[in-house]
Formats: C-alpha cells, sequence, structure tokens
C-alpha cells in the first residue's frame, strides 16, 4: 500500500474510534466543573499526571518496542519471539514497581498510593495490548479498543460523580476499571496470549528490545515532566484551587492533542515503513511535514479565536480565569506536536537517542522556568514556561533530524503563520480585557483569512466528502 494512503487511513480509522468518545467527554466539562470544587478537579490531576509519570518507567516503554520491532516480523515465530521478549522485560519492571510501592507504603503510607499503583497497571496493561494490535496491522482493533475504554470511562464518569457523588474516587476509579477491563477484554478476544511462549524467549533479542526503549524512556518522562512541573509547583505554591483552574484551562489544547494522537499514531508506521518503501522517504516525509505545519496552525488560530464563545459555555463556575492561558498553552502544544512529527522519523532510523536528550533539556528548562516565573507570576509562569520548553526541544529536533532527513524550513510560510498569529493573539486578549465585540469578531476574520488559504488542498475536497457522506447515508 502506498504510504500517504496508509497514513491516511489509519489516522481516518483511529479518529474515528476515537473523536466521537473524546467530544462528548469534552463536552461533559460543564458537569465536572459544576459537581466538582476546584480543589477536587485539581487533586483527579495531580494524581493522573503522578501516574503518567511512572508508567514509562515502569512498563520499560516495551510498547513503543514490541511495536516498532513487529513492524519487521516476517512470520509468527518471530512475533512470538517479540511478544514474549516485550512481555519478559515489562514484567520485571512491573515486579520492581510493586516492591517499590510496597516499600513505600510500609515506610512513608502516602495518601492515593494505591490509586497511582492502580493507574499505572491498567495502562501499562492497555499500552501493551495497543502495541500488539498496531503491530500486527489490526488498526480498526486498536481503534475499537480504545473507544471501548474512552466509552466506557464517560458512562463510568457520569454515574459515579453525577449520580453516586464519589468526586474524586468515582473519577478515578472510572479510568482504572475502563483502561484494565477493556485491554483484558481484547487480550481474550483477539487470542493475543497465544503469542506469549516461554520456548521463544531469546535473551539477545530482548536485550536488543530494551536497547531500542531505554533511551526513550528519557524522552516520555521529560515529557511528562513538562506536563507535569507546572501542576506540582501551582499545586504546592498556589493550592489546590489553582491547579484546578490550569486543569481545566489544558483541557482544550488536550483537544487539539488528541486530534494530532490519531495522526501521530499512524505516523510512527508510515514513516517506519517508508523506509523499507520503493519511493523516496525524504520526499514524503515532506509532504506530510508541510501539510502538517499549516494544519496545525489552523487548528491553534481558530481554537484562539473562537474560544470567547466556547468557553463559558463548556466551563462552569469558579474557572473562568483559565481562558486567559489557553491561547499560549495551544501554541506550547503545536510545538510540541512538531516536534513528535520529528519524533517519528527518528523511531523509523532507531535513533532514539536523541529523542531522550533533546527532551531532557527542555525538561530541565521547564523546571528551572517554573521554579522562577511560578512564584512572580502565577499561572502566567506555569504556562510561558511550557512554551519555552516546547519551544526548544522542537528546534533542537528540526537541527537534528537533518541527519536522516532535509526537510523543507518554508520560512515564508513560516512568517506568513507568525504574523496570523500576532494579530490574533492581540485581538484576542484585547477582547479579554475589554470585552469589546469588534475585537472578537476581527480576531475570528484574521484566523480564517489564514486558515483557509494555507489548508485550502484540504478544505476545498471537504463539500465533495460532505456530498459523498450524504449519499452513503441515502
Amino acid at each position: 500500500m502506498d504510504e500517504t494512503k496508509r497514513l491516511v487511513k489509519n489516522t481516518g480509522v483511529l479518529a474515528i474510534g476515537g473523536m466521537a468518545t473524546k467530544l462528548v467527554s469534552f463536552l461533559l466539562l460543564p458537569l465536572y466543573t459544576s459537581v466538582l470544587s476546584t480543589a477536587e478537579y485539581g487533586t483527579v490531576d495531580y494524581i493522573n499526571t503522578i501516574a503518567l509519570f511512572l508508567v514509562p518507567v515502569v512498563s520499560v516503554l516495551m510498547d513503543e518496542a514490541l511495536f516498532r520491532f513487529l513492524i519487521d516480523c516476517e512470520n509468527d515465530a518471530q512475533k512470538r519471539r517479540a511478544v514474549t521478549c516485550s512481555c519478559a522485560a515489562m514484567v520485571v519492571g512491573c515486579s520492581v514497581f510493586a516492591v517499590g510501592a510496597a516499600a513505600a507504603w510500609a515506610l512513608f503510607r502516602p495518601g492515593n498510593l494505591a490509586w497511582v499503583v492502580a493507574l499505572v497497571v491498567a495502562q501499562a496493561l492497555l499500552q501493551m495490548t495497543g502495541a500488539v494490535l498496531r503491530g500486527f496491522g489490526k488498526t480498526p482493533s486498536y481503534a475499537l479498543m480504545n473507544f471501548i475504554a474512552s466509552a466506557v470511562t464517560i458512562v463510568l464518569n457520569v454515574v459515579f460523580i453525577a449520580v453516586f457523588r464519589w468526586g474524586v474516587v468515582g473519577m478515578l476509579s472510572a479510568t482504572v476499571v475502563a483502561q484494565g477491563g477493556a485491554a483484558l477484554a481484547f487480550l481474550v478476544r483477539e487470542r493475543i496470549w497465544r503469542y506469549v511462549d516461554p520456548k521463544a524467549f531469546d535473551a539477545s533479542y530482548a536485550v536488543d528490545l530494551v536497547r531500542y526503549a531505554v533511551p526513550l524512556i528519557p524522552n516520555k518522562v521529560s515529557w511528562t515532566i513538562m506536563n507535569m512541573v507546572d501542576r506540582l509547583i501551582i499545586m504546592n505554591v498556589m493550592g489546590a484551587s489553582a491547579a484546578g483552574v490550569y486543569a481545566v484551562s489544558y483541557k482544550f489544547p488536550n483537544v487539539m492533542d488528541t486530534v494530532y494522537g490519531f495522526f501521530y499514531q499512524s505516523w510512527k508506521e508510515s514513516s517506519a515503513r517508508a523506509l523499507g518503501s520503493d519511493g523516496d522517504e525524504v520526499a514524503f516525509y515532506n509532504a506530510v511535514y508541510r501539510a502538517l505545519r499549516r494544519f496545525m496552525a489552523a487548528v491553534v488560530l481558530v481554537m484562539t479565536a473562537l474560544m470567547p464563545l466556547v468557553y463559558g459555555l463548556l466551563v462552569e463556575g469558579d474557572y473562568g480565569e483559565g481562558m486567559l492561558y489557553v491561547p499560549i498553552l495551544l501554541l506550547a502544544t503545536y510545538y510540541s506536536n512538531i516536534s513528535g512529527f520529528y519524533g517519528g522519523i527518528f523511531t523509523a532510523h532507531r535513533d532514539t537517542g536523541i529523542m531522550g536528550t533533546t527532551t531532557v533539556v527542555s525538561a530541565l528548562l521547564c523546571l528551572v522556568l517554573c521554579f522562577l516565573l511560578i512564584p512572580a507570576i502565577g499561572l502566567w509562569g506555569a504556562s510561558v514556561a511550557t512554551l519555552a520548553a516546547t519551544f526548544t526541544v522542537n528546534e533542537y529536533r528540526l537541527a537534528k533530524v537533518r541527519q536522516h532527513a532535509n526537510l523543507d524550513r518554508d520560512y515564508k510560510g513560516r512568517a506568513v503563520a507568525l504574523l496570523a498569529l500576532a494579530a490574533v493573539f492581540a485581538l484576542y486578549y484585547a477582547y479579554c480585557y475589554t470585552g469589546a465585540p469588534a475585537a472578537l469578531a476581527l480576531c475570528i476574520v484574521a484566523a480564517l483569512a489564514y486558515s483557509v488559504p494555507a489548508n485550502w488542498p484540504i478544505v476545498r475536497r471537504v463539500p465533495a466528502i460532505a456530498r459523498s457522506v450524504l449519499k452513503r447515508g441515502k
């Protein structure tokens, strides 16, 4: 299959599987913010962030290694070896984690430790199952599993929070039950257990898996640190209420990140397969790169321009201040996503060491800036620190990726996007501080003036796609 078609197809399958539940979850923000206090929401976000930090370390990122190595497997014997060796490595990591958690409980009795352990195990199991499904080419099953996990999480959240009024415990319980249950269900449904065979274990192959995955751990952990350090410092310096406001403001960039995530899951596969194809992989990389930059820039501008119309509809209570930080966090997410594109090229070439070094540098920068700025300027400091860190990792990786592909810098296109960004941000904050309708109207016009022409090849196909969908529905 042509890699462009494969990329579009897989992205579409993943988007169909995940978009509906993500949209419903986002639209439930009024429920969450009306039932949960800012302190409760901040606590849930705090616990989830700690779990996200631990998952890559505990799982030794065997899901990433397994997926990449399964792409190169040519028969069932090789697949059994890959699955068996990766599962063995993850079991070792989980065992060490269990001992460490037990020791921490015996010595310090930390609050919410049990929830952290449960979240880590459930997510590691879900990621490992997903790696097998994607590595076997079962992208629809992978999308279905994530759809079920998300749908069950939403339903249980509504029941536990709105009906039973369990608050923090309800949200955490919903996540653990949904993710762990979906993973176990698909392990059985797809009969993945058949590929775990002690006789297929190969120590040298297991070492190769670990050697591939270990450099990715600092990368994953560093990204989590950049997403976590601001919240930890906010929690300890400004309190749980401020952490809750910041967590809600991050919900909107997370929508953008979710849209990109559908693409990224497919991109990691297509970028690797392009190396083994007869075509020009650099030309393929550049075509995707140009389209991605324009599209993600448009997402930042349009979401920013529409934020004053959307935020008040979806967010209740004492969270209104968070609207001020959304545009900065959207821009930070843009740089994070584009740097992920470069990461796909690195993993395709199995050059995972660069990914770790780039994000470690940026995580350290984020840490220093958060310590300096949050006590001084509060949530503005957290937002600026996150933007500076993601911009740094983006530029660093862009310089390093030239070792594998000469990507088009497109200085003219970047200059036009920067001017549009400056105009939209200026008009957005003019509206926030003055409430002038003209500022909001001009902000929306400026966003569309860039987004539509820049993405015209996509925009002009929308009517044809809509007609096709309507014809199928008749």
